[in-house]
């Protein structure tokens, strides 16, 4: 292992984190909007910005899509990070490997 080892997974865990940090953003927007959707009464309109047209939705339909959407983001949740956790051990025994060498 050398420096540019180093670099690259640098490089690799900067990425992850970006990511988690994009996807830990949709996912609490996701649990804010099913919090409100779940404030509403049967039967009050809701509207789904499709485009930049709104469609009317019925609650039940727009509950499922957004815990479908939320059980798709903890999975990626998860995902990312294991990657962090992996891109971070390899970047230390890098570290280590290197500071042996000098």
């Amino acid at each position: 292992m050398n420096e540019e080892d180093y670099e690259k997974a640098r490089q690799q865990l900067q990425i992850n984190m970006a990511q988690k940090q994009s996807v830990q953003l949709q996912y609490n927007e996701a649990k804010r909007t099913l919090d409100e959707v779940d404030k509403t009464k049967e039967g009050e309109d809701l509207f789904e910005l499709v485009g930049q047209i709104l469609i009317k939705k019925d609650k039940k339909s727009v509950v499922d899509e957004l815990k479908e959407k939320i059980d798709i983001l903890e999975y990626r949740l998860k995902a990312l990070n294991k990657a962090v956790e992996e891109n971070t051990a390899q970047l230390q025994e890098i570290q280590k490997e290197l500071e042996k060498k000098k």
